[in-house]
């Protein structure tokens, strides 16, 4: 079997919802089936056989390809199967997901991971704002699952978070896990300005010093870590691009907070980055 491809075939003028491009709602459909699928695009809905050239059988390995940022929710509520993109994407990438694996070759729009509760995101590119973050009327951001993102990201980055992983191999912007209840987020450059505030549990792992951290938070010096030793472990066991992990030290400056919250997070500066070519 090969994966089930849809392939582009016109430059998108509006937003165009791929949501039901999913081995959820693709399984079990025959060709005919899916080619009388019918997409959300600006206000129309339209057949899916006018926007995409569909080939391939296995709608549990689904695959876009030339795909650009008109491309919104793609993988909404995916719970098994994987979803690749070839390109850029728009806003909601793995809204809802629940498992299964997104790959994005490129890069993607806000609100990337926007209420999941399972499951993998790789993001090569870089992502806008509100990455793993609730919504607007959400009680919670992501509440399980890994996003990986290899560019970097915009502002409150895992924003109200419960659980899960973020990492961010490039720079984040302000707000960096404002109001996180818990879970982890890793950003290997730069932080913007106000990282961690309003936290209440949660580590932030930060590989810079960032200019600013709020007066809330309680400087506790430089101290080994060593559950950090665990998680770098993890992740050079999760693929290639994590083998930098293995030439990072426990050792970390930590402060603790947010206290204007009774915070009980940490903001964990590492000291000692070994990263040998």
């Amino acid at each position: 079997m090969t994966p089930l491809i849809f392939t582009l075939k016109i430059k998108p003028q509006f937003s165009l919802d791929v949501s039901e491009l999913t081995p959820d709602k693709l399984a079990k459909k025959n060709k005919t089936q899916i080619k009388s699928l019918k997409l959300n695009y600006g206000k129309k809905k339209v057949p899916v056989t006018d926007l995409f050239t569909i080939t391939g059988n296995d709608s549990e390995n689904v695959q876009i390809l030339r795909s650009c940022d008109k491309l919104v929710c793609v993988g909404q509520g995916i719970s098994h199967g994987t979803i690749e993109v070839k390109g850029n994407v728009g806003d909601l990438v793995g809204q809802h997901m629940k498992g299964g694996h997104i790959t994005v070759n490129g890069n993607a729009g806000s609100w990337v991971g926007n209420g999941m509760s399972g499951g993998r995101i790789d993001i090569t590119g870089n992502v806008e704002h509100h990455v793993g973050a609730g919504k607007p009327g959400d009680a919670f951001g992501m509440t399980e699952g890994f996003i990986n993102i290899k560019g970097s990201a915009g502002d409150r980055v895992g924003d109200r978070m419960r659980r899960g992983i973020i990492t961010i191999h490039g720079k984040a912007g302000d707000f960096c896990g404002s109001r996180m209840h818990a879970g982890t987020i890793l950003v290997l450059d730069k932080a913007g300005r106000n990282v961690g505030t309003g936290m209440r549990r949660g580590t932030i792992i930060l590989s810079k010093q960032p200019k600013h951290i709020v007066a809330t938070f309680k400087s506790n010096g430089n101290l080994k870590m060593q559950f950090l030793r665990l998680l770098f472990t993890q992740f050079v066991a999760m693929g290639k691009e994590f083998t930098k992990f293995k030439n990072f030290d426990p050792e970390v400056h930590r402060f603790s907070g947010d206290l204007a919250r009774n915070g009980k997070g940490e903001i964990l500066i590492l000291q000692t980055l070994n990263l040998k070519k």
